[in-house]
């Protein structure tokens, strides 16, 4: 992947190369320095949007006063190219025709090839995306009881197990947390992280009615992991998932 990027980048004119990896959900990135985290992250989130309500395969090149945007929006992954008004728009094009061709059969290697996405996806990451959920639930334990707690969070559950059934790995427990089913960390792929996202966004959507959801910002709650969680992509997902806007 790498490699790839670093062709891209050297193109004249290049700014920036932003790649996601929609299956694993990982993202890697060679963005300019003037860059923050911040930024990094909000850039991945529009990513993702836009990925989500537009068809796969469509291609946007858009050219404006400081320079270019291009973006290609594959089954498996898309691509996001930042550039300065000067871009060598042929050299360009030349480069894309084989990078696009080695990232497509990159990300369609046999289940028998060892992938850097499932290489990727670990225990630990198991660990950390219940521990966030864990800690995402903690948040309302002043304002609500465990046991509501817990209510709300095996709908919101039930709700998402036909979309996501790696959820089934997951266990309430009746204290309002939830737990990973013993072994089962070991046969999880990276569908978690999607699924773990898309449940808190869930949950706080239904316990709204009960508890105040103001203030709640996961990665303040997350302060302590989040490097586990930035290395799936956590938060970029979380911060597409379909829920109400909170302030």
């Amino acid at each position: 992947m790498n490699k790839v990027m670093e062709t891209i980048r050297g193109v004249m004119g290049v700014s920036g190369v932003l790649l996601w990896e929609k299956q694993s959900n990982v993202f890697h990135k060679l963005l300019p320095a003037r860059f923050s985290a911040n930024e990094s992250d909000a850039m991945c989130a529009r990513l993702v949007q836009f990925c989500q309500h537009y068809t796969r395969g469509k291609e946007v090149k858009a050219k404006f006063n400081k320079g270019w945007l291009w973006l290609h929006n594959g089954d498996s992954f898309a691509l996001l190219i930042l550039a300065k008004p000067d871009l060598n728009t042929t050299t360009l094009n030349l480069v894309l025709k084989s990078s696009l061709s080695t990232l497509e059969s990159s990300m369609r290697r046999p289940n028998g090839v060892t992938t850097h996405r499932n290489a990727s996806f670990t225990s630990e990451h198991v660990s950390a995306i219940s521990r966030a959920i864990n800690l995402a639930l903690g948040h309302f334990q002043g304002q609500i009881s465990r046991f509501e707690i817990a209510e709300v969070l095996r709908l919101a559950k039930d709700q998402l197990l036909d979309h996501y059934p790696v959820l089934k790995h997951f266990t309430v427990d009746a204290n309002g947390g939830i737990i990973v089913i013993k072994g089962a960390e070991k046969t999880m792929d990276s569908s978690a992280v999607a699924a773990a996202a898309q449940l808190i966004a869930v949950f706080i959507h239904l316990v709204s009615s009960k508890a105040s959801v103001v203030g709640f910002d996961i990665e303040k709650i997350t302060l302590g992991i989040q490097q586990p969680l930035n290395e799936i992509g956590f938060y970029s997902y979380f911060a597409s998932a379909r829920r109400p806007t909170y302030h």
